[in-house]
């Protein structure tokens, strides 16, 4: 083993001797830089061979990997390269003692100027270079296979190579085992015992010689060598073992499944031996005879795959970890060789594999502790059953994967495995193979075999967010098929797994907003209600669709065009989308934004309406509301029939937020609606409904109207709604009312005027909208203020993009104005900020709930105007109110308060919107 201190110097001479070796071959040793290099290749040289003491420096090679004294180098560029070169030139390995000479080291270089010239043998260049007489301070070894001294029986063969390569005062097995030299050395003269691995048959066929100078041994001596290419003439390290383990992998013959047991079990008891678990340890020569004892391809394919693990991880040990490695490696190339060869299907390489995993469970458990430690610090450990089957299938050739892929067994391949090779597709841009791939997966849960069912079920739903990025057609198939397959699975263990991958599809469908997908979810389920309600009951709401309806109908609203699909989803789900959609109208704000919603809810269809209707007629007051202002767009006809009864039942709250969600919904037939319920209103809510009706412009409505007016509806009721009443007919310019107007301003009794000035103010008002000439003349005798007379109900503005118009002017107050609330939980002082004659704004430190009924009083003169008021809405230390009753005369001094303070005036004015 070389030292921490050789291999930085041996690592710096590799690479300046593979720069040294290029330049010469291009310019000769003469040329300037190949002179300059050389003293630099020199003098690593002398530093690395001093470093490494009196036994020497030795490089050798095993395919692309270089090796410093039989332990592997880093695997850079550096040393790739220079290995390639040294195989290329048939050297197996290269020594340098202590006694290297500059003229020698020279020589060495002179002889590789001829590499690869035909007819120029290594040999021939040494003895050239060096003479037969050799070179004391250079020793160069090739490989090459002679006949094997009959005069050597097996054991005798082996236990020499044994002794002399483990040493002769070796005591125990484990002692040697830790050394991957010795460990190579040892299977290498089991080889020699068992007559030579480069012959299947056990045939004599010997190897190898060293050749070089100062060697001692001719070409061909048997004493130099054992077989499998494991030499051990003078100046050849246990570096050179290794380095020669790869070179008679191609005549490896294939191994039977008996024979490939029986590797796997030989290493296990090797990892017992170095875990120290074997009570009483055989020697080295009973190791000997336990590996010859092997068949010879096994031996062989022991060999190859040890010199791949020593080259793969330079510097691991012989311990059980790297003979589970190595073990591994075994079994993933002999499943490969047979499935390349045809002779096992894809399902039977999993068996098999899990067949030989049985094998390998002895160095399982020896390293289950160690990975136990590491689990119980918290580390992520993949367990060697995976591990086996992830390398497997990275040897798997491209065309075999494909094939694979896409047959009926795919569901053999582990999901991890399909993952990675349908991304690979998608980055080369092969997205219709990547489709093609997933949907054959997809239909092994139709498949007839149990086990094919499970396995697919449960890649299917690891492998959900893949079927997401390769297509959303790819997706709607895959829940075609498990759908298909939950509707004629009677194993409760594959039901359950079949309805976990098919919510895991839907749940990724639905957050990537792939309709298609979702709608053919919605139908699966939809066909197996009619087979097995209960389930289909249970598995509706775990497939993320319903509960995202406001984000579908959210996304549609503020897209350009309406989502492909989504109307197909809605109608599946036509209940959740007409309660959804029912709330998204009443939060819009703009009239087109209100004009979407109805629009999409009408595209869902009649199971929209139905349910709305069943919603108004059956569920709780709070609920039933939510669902007017939609139905009245779709089906006012319905509401007419449904909403009297509810009104009448429902209370204050029910009546005022029906009011507010025919306000918002702006159905041409509202106005005939809350007409035809005004007797029903409770007394706080109708004045916002008289609002309403002339707010909707429907002249159909003023006879009821007049009559309220006159006092012949609700003769009990307050005179609040006769004003609010005659405001309305002015509104929607009712002229059958024009002589109901005029008495209104016009009469008189003995002494002063027949009605209260607020009813005069308000019919005043409403004749200057329908008959403003007559209004006009008769103004200068009215005894009315015409600027009082300027603060009139508003119209609603055409045009304006939105949902609910103001109804009256709100005027920002220049300075606020003391108030006093009292309420159910007492009295409160506050002040008012802005106000109209419809409300206002409380400021202070509000401690009342929105609907909460209150009486308001300001000051002005002697007497306070006192008003009933609502509370709409609160925030912070700031209120909305809604006046609901006032008396007349109060009103009237509300309204001279308001123009006083400019509310009259359109110019200077401050309107400010509380909604």
């Amino acid at each position: 083993m070389p030292s921490e201190t050789i291999v930085p110097n041996a690592r710096a001479f590799v690479r300046s001797l593979n720069v040294l070796l290029k330049y010469t071959r291009l310019y000769g040793l003469e040329h300037l830089r190949s002179a300059g290099q050389f003293e630099i290749s020199w003098n690593e040289l002398e530093e690395a061979v001093r470093a490494a003491g009196p036994t020497g420096l030795l490089l050798g090679a095993s395919g692309s990997q270089l090796l410093l004294d039989g332990v592997p180098l880093e695997s850079t560029h550096a040393e790739r390269s220079f290995a390639d070169l040294l195989a290329s030139a048939g050297v197996a390995s290269i020594g340098f003692l202590p006694g290297v000479e500059r003229e020698e080291f020279a020589n060495l270089v002179k002889s590789f100027i001829e590499t690869g010239q035909k007819g120029v043998t290594l040999s021939d260049r040494l003895e050239r270079y060096f003479g037969k007489g050799g070179s004391p301070g250079i020793r160069v070894n090739e490989v090459r296979f002679v006949a094997e001294d009959a005069g050597f029986s097996d054991a005798r063969v082996a236990a020499q190579l044994t002794a002399k390569t483990l040493g002769a005062d070796a005591e125990r097995v484990q002692e040697w085992f830790r050394s991957p030299e010795k460990m190579i050395q040892l299977i290498a003269a089991a080889e020699g015992a068992h007559g030579g691995s480069g012959n299947a048959g056990g045939g004599g066929a010997g190897t190898g010689a060293s050749q070089g100078a100062g060697s001692g041994a001719a070409p061909g001596n048997s004493a130099g060598t054992a077989a499998g290419g494991a030499i051990a003439g003078p100046g050849l390290g246990p570096g050179y073992i290794t380095a020669a383990l790869g070179s008679a992998s191609a005549e490896t013959l294939p191994m039977g499944e008996a024979e490939m047991h029986s590797l796997l079990r030989l290493l296990a008891q090797f990892g017992e031996a170095t875990h120290g678990k074997t009570a009483a340890l055989p020697d080295q020569i009973t190791w000997t005879q336990k590996l010859a004892a092997l068949p010879a391809n096994a031996q062989v394919s022991l060999r190859q795959a040890l010199a791949t693990v020593a080259a793969k991880t330079p510097a691991a040990k012989v311990d059980e970890t790297m003979l589970l490695r190595l073990a591994e490696d075994l079994a993933i190339r002999f499943a490969l060789d047979r499935f390349q060869r045809g002779e096992v299907r894809v399902n039977a390489v999993r068996q098999m594999l899990d067949k030989m995993g049985q094998e390998l469970g002895t160095l399982r458990k020896l390293l289950k502790a160690r990975e136990d430690k590491m689990a119980t610090a918290g580390l992520s450990i993949e367990s060697h059953a995976d591990v086996l089957d992830r390398q497997f299938w990275a040897a798997v050739p491209e065309s075999g994967k494909r094939a694979v892929l896409t047959s009926t067994e795919a569901w053999c391949i582990p999901p991890r495995n399909v993952q990675q090779y349908v991304e690979d597709l998608l980055v080369r841009g092969e997205a219709d193979v990547a489709g093609d791939v997933l949907l054959k997966y997809a239909s092994c849960v139709r498949s007839k075999d149990a086990e094919a069912r499970k396995k697919a079920a449960i890649g299917l739903g690891q492998l959900a967010e893949l079927y997401s990025k390769g297509a959303s057609q790819r997706l709607q198939d895959a829940l075609a098929q498990i759908g298909q397959q939950l509707a004629s699975e009677r194993e409760l263990e594959l039901q359950t797994l079949l309805s976990a991958a098919f919510v895991r599809l839907s749940q990724e469908s639905a957050s990537r907003r792939y309709y298609r997908a979702m709608q053919q979810a919605l139908d699966s389920v939809t066909d197996l209600e009619e087979q097995r309600p209960t389930w289909a009951q249970s598995l509706r709401p775990r497939l993320g669709i319903e509960n995202r309806i406001s984000e579908f109908i959210e996304e549609a609203l503020t897209a350009e065009a309406m989502p492909e699909g989504l109307v197909g989803v809605l109608m599946r789900v036509a209940q959740a989308a007409g309660e959804h959609l029912a709330m998204r109208l009443a939060r819009s704000g703009r009239r087109s934004e209100r004009e979407n919603v109805v629009q999409l809810a009408k595209a869902v269809g009649s199971g929209c309406v139905r349910h709305l209707k069943e919603v108004l007629k059956s569920e709780p007051p709070a609920k039933a509301a939510t669902v007017v202002g939609l139905l009245s767009r779709l089906d006012p006809l319905g509401v007419d029939d449904l909403l009297p009864s509810r009104l009448r039942t429902g209370g204050r709250s029910f009546q005022d937020a029906v009011v507010r969600q025919l306000s918002i919904a702006g159905a041409p037939e509202r106005g005939q609606t809350l007409t035809d319920s005004i007797e029903i209103f409770d007394s706080s809510v109708l004045p916002l409904a008289l609002d309403e009706i002339g707010m909707c412009g429907d002249p159909n409505t003023a006879s009821k109207l007049v009559r309220l007016a006159e006092g012949d509806i609700l003769p009990e009721g307050a005179e609040y709604l006769r004003v609010k009443a005659i405001e309305a007919l002015g509104r929607i310019r009712a002229a059958s009312a024009v002589g109901h107007l005029r008495r209104f301003v016009e009469a008189r009794k003995a002494f002063g005027w027949t009605y209260p000035e607020e009813i005069r103010m308000a019919a005043a008002q409403s004749l200057m909208k329908v008959d403003q000439e007559w209004m006009q003349g008769f103004l200068a005798k009215s005894g009315l203020d015409d600027k009082v007379l300027a603060l009139a109900p508003l119209d609603p503005i055409a045009g304006r993009d939105v949902v609910r118009h103001r109804r009256y002017r709100r005027v920002r107050l220049p300075r606020h104005v003391p108030a006093t609330i009292t309420s159910a939980r007492g009295k409160h002082s506050l002040s008012i900020s802005a106000l109209s004659l419809e409300g206002g704004l409380l400021n202070g430190d509000v401690q009342l709930a929105v609907g909460t009924e209150a009486t308001l009083k300001i000051p002005a003169g002697l007497r306070s105007i006192s008003m009933q008021a609502v509370v709409r809405f609160v925030r912070a230390h700031q209120a909305g109110f809604e006046i609901v009753d006032i008396v007349p005369e109060d009103r009237a001094k509300l309204r001279r308060l308001l123009v006083s303070l400019g509310g009259s005036d359109p110019v200077t004015k401050k309107i400010i919107s509380t909604e």
